[in-house]
Parts: C-alpha cells; sequence; structure tokens
C-alpha cells in the first residue's frame, strides 16, 4: 500500500511540475503577443493619421532640372498629425529605384516645421535620360506618386 501511495504523489508532483512549465511558457507567449499588438496599434495609428500629396505639376517642366541633374518635388502633408522634417520618415523612389537618403535633401517651404497643410520640398540628385519617369514618395506607410516627361 505504501509504495502505492508514493508512486502517486512522485506523478502527482511530475503533473504540477508539467503544468506550472506550462503555464509559465503560455504567461510569458501571451505577454509577448500583447506587447506585440501594441507596438502594431502604435504604428497603425500613425500610418491613419498620416496622408501626403505630391503637389508638383508635372507639366510645368518643374520636376526635372537637366542642368543640375536633379529632381525636385514638393510633397504637401495632408494629414493630421506634424511629420519629421529630418528626412527620417521620407523615402523616395525614382522610376521605381530606391534612392538612398544621402541622395537626396527635404527642406520645409515657409516654417520649420511639417504640418498639416504645410509644404516640403524633396530634392534628389539624379541624372534622367530624356522620356518618361515616375517619382514615388513614401512617408510612414503612406505614398504618392507622379509621373512626369524630361
Amino acid at each position: 500500500m505504501a509504495s502505492a501511495s508514493v508512486s502517486e504523489l512522485v506523478l502527482f508532483i511530475a503533473a504540477l511540475s508539467v503544468a506550472a512549465a506550462v503555464a509559465g511558457t503560455m504567461v510569458t507567449t501571451v505577454g509577448g503577443i500583447a506587447a506585440s499588438l501594441d507596438d502594431h496599434g502604435a504604428d497603425v495609428a500613425a500610418q491613419i493619421d498620416t496622408d501626403v500629396e505630391i503637389i508638383s505639376d508635372p507639366a510645368s517642366g518643374a520636376m526635372y532640372d537637366a542642368d543640375a541633374g536633379t529632381v525636385r518635388v514638393l510633397v504637401k502633408n495632408t494629414g493630421e498629425r506634424t511629420l519629421a522634417t529630418d528626412g527620417t520618415g521620407v523615402e523616395l523612389l525614382v522610376d521605381g529605384r530606391y534612392v538612398p537618403r544621402d541622395d537626396y535633401d527635404v527642406t520645409v517651404l515657409d516654417g520649420s516645421e511639417w504640418r498639416d497643410g504645410a509644404v516640403v520640398r524633396v530634392l534628389a540628385n539624379d541624372s534622367l535620360t530624356a522620356g518618361d519617369h515616375t517619382v514615388t514618395v513614401v512617408v510612414t506607410g503612406d505614398r504618392d506618386t507622379e509621373r512626369f516627361h524630361t
């Protein structure tokens, strides 16, 4: 009889150990998922509040300066939040090619902050051949594309 009690006690302790290990793993996993959802929710909120539009007139010929070899794009903040002016949140593609951050400048026109309604000039060093081209500006997940002719 005593041996049955000892074996039942051993099985009971083993079952408690396994249950504790599983519970600990689940608490850690659920905590990680909750933190990930919080981060993702903040990113989605930033994307919802961000909206930009390229307002350069492609028919004016001002989007490309062949003598200087520069692409000039005016981008208006039409969203609800103030955007970074240091260019960290701005990405640029010309004809589908990523332009490295060192190859373009972002300058706020008429002010120091890129608030709702404010305009920035994105000036990129990029020599283009004659023909049709596209420029895409991506800011915090929002993008706008404009076609122009050189």
